[in-house]
């Protein structure tokens, strides 16, 4: 009997020890909306209040801050923390680092953090592997590129919410005239950006534009 009772004590605790599905805060708006500003704030708080581990990535894509960190241009409250960077090619790179940090800490990493999603390729499959490992995961960037088209993967991290459970927000940005902002107009000197140009260029501008204000020169349709 005892034996028996010992058995399932274990089974229990095997039980408490297997990480359940993680959850999927998605932070998702246009330039200017304060997504990486959200981001920051939430992982302050786990860090604070729930004393939990955040992992904070950045891919190497990413040049609005300086290598090694995510930076938000709105300076209230938290506007800069130290991140961990990696190749937004290969986001599979970002694991090792993972299990290498639980290592070092002696204990699973409760929250990964990652700042401009759209970068990341394979973010779909990279993220929905940290949730099934029972990390929680929180996830900032733009749903559409500068020509209005979606941008990398962020759309379909819908679906992981809607599958594993956890939220959408959905900020918002303004357009000079004061309209609702729904686009990212690029800006080359000073000028809207043609459609031809690159998805991703170094040291372009944006603003936050309304439908009406939304110019794209040489739009096919």
């Amino acid at each position: 009997m005892a034996a028996g009772r010992g058995g399932g004590d274990n089974d229990l605790w095997k039980m408490m020890e297997t990480p359940v599905p993680g959850k999927l805060e998605l932070i998702v708006g246009p330039m200017r909306s304060n997504k990486t500003a959200e981001l920051l704030r939430r992982v302050e708080i786990r860090r604070q209040y729930a004393r939990q581990y955040v992992l904070l990535l950045k891919p190497s894509a990413d040049t609005k801050a300086a290598a090694g960190l995510v930076e938000s241009r709105n300076q209230n409250g938290c506007g800069r923390m130290e991140a961990v960077e990696f190749p937004a090619a290969d986001p599979w790179a970002a694991l090792e680092i993972l299990a290498a940090t639980e290592q070092r800490i002696g204990k699973r990493v409760e929250c990964v953090a990652l700042d401009e999603g759209q970068f990341v390729q394979d973010l779909f499959l990279f993220t929905k592997r940290l949730l099934e490992t029972g990390h929680d995961v929180m996830v900032s960037g733009l749903e559409l590129d500068f020509r209005g088209l979606p941008f990398g993967e962020m759309l379909d991290l819908s679906w992981l919410v809607r599958t594993y459970a956890g939220n959408v927000t959905e900020l918002v940005a303004y357009c000079s005239c004061g309209a609702k902002a729904l686009y990212p107009q690029r800006l080359i000197d000073g000028k809207p950006a043609p459609y031809e140009s690159p998805v991703i260029m170094a040291g372009d501008n944006y603003e936050p534009r309304c439908a009406e204000h939304f110019v794209l020169p040489g739009k096919p349709h």
